[in-house]
């Protein structure tokens, strides 16, 4: 059991990391406002009916509702139902006022802050191991990809740096071969919205917009990307 000085060492050693983390979560977000701000501008003439609304988590009722809706398929584990992901920049979804059913996802967003060694090795402080954030991002990740397993899109989108996402990577970062094998092989740093080399003959594959990189993202950087993503998804359901 870790003794009382330990687990204080370990809370002042994450303290600059959650702060920074802190200061990301809000950027997103704020990118996350402006990009429904820029969408009801952008859009206006055609939302006529139709709302964009932000929500910070998903439950596992309404991914499963979102397949169940679907018709493909009606065996699920309905043993985790109010259990919830909560991507770090929420989610924006098209809903209708006609329709309390219709529900679509425009876009999800992520931000991850991982590594600290740098600093460590500047204040003279061994390595530590690399942290757990891709994990979680992981996990997010296959929730959303399962509930649009029947879209011909994947609206996904994270963010991520810190020194353990130095670029140029190369074949010797143990971490970013963790996040190349999550984007199921695909490049990085690009924008995917629709899923790519499938047919109606076989499954099409799902690669998501990662961006990684050493240096923090700004709001203004993320909402570049977000409204791209989030206006190709939302001209896909409007028309």
């Amino acid at each position: 059991m870790a003794r009382s000085a330990d687990l204080r060492n370990n809370l002042a050693q994450h303290a600059p990391k959650n702060r920074e983390s802190k200061r990301s979560d809000k950027a997103i977000y704020d990118a996350m406002r402006d990009c429904i701000e820029y969408l009801q501008g952008r859009m206006n003439d055609h939302l006529q009916g139709y709302n964009l609304d932000f929500q910070k988590e998903l439950s596992f009722r309404q991914l499963i509702e979102m397949i169940r809706v679907s018709g493909v398929r009606m065996e699920f584990d309905t043993a985790f139902l109010n259990r919830t992901i909560k991507p770090d920049g929420g989610v924006i979804w098209l809903t209708s006022d006609s329709d309390e059913n219709y529900r679509r996802l425009i876009v999800v967003s992520e931000v991850k802050k991982q590594g600290t060694n740098k600093e460590r090795q500047a204040e003279g402080k061994a390595k530590q191991a690399q942290g757990n954030a891709i994990e979680r991002l992981g996990k997010n990740l296959t929730g959303i990809r399962a509930a649009l397993s029947h879209e011909p899109l994947t609206p996904f989108v994270c963010f991520g740096w810190g020194c353990d996402f130095e670029s140029p990577y190369n074949g010797s970062s143990f971490v970013m071969s963790k996040v190349s094998m999550m984007n199921e092989f695909y490049p990085l740093n690009r924008t995917y919205v629709f899923k790519k080399d499938g047919s109606s003959d076989r499954n099409h594959f799902s690669p998501v917009s990662m961006y990684f990189r050493e240096s923090e993202w700004t709001r203004q950087e993320m909402f570049n990307i977000l409204k791209e993503v989030a206006e190709t998804s939302l001209r896909y359901y409007l028309f």
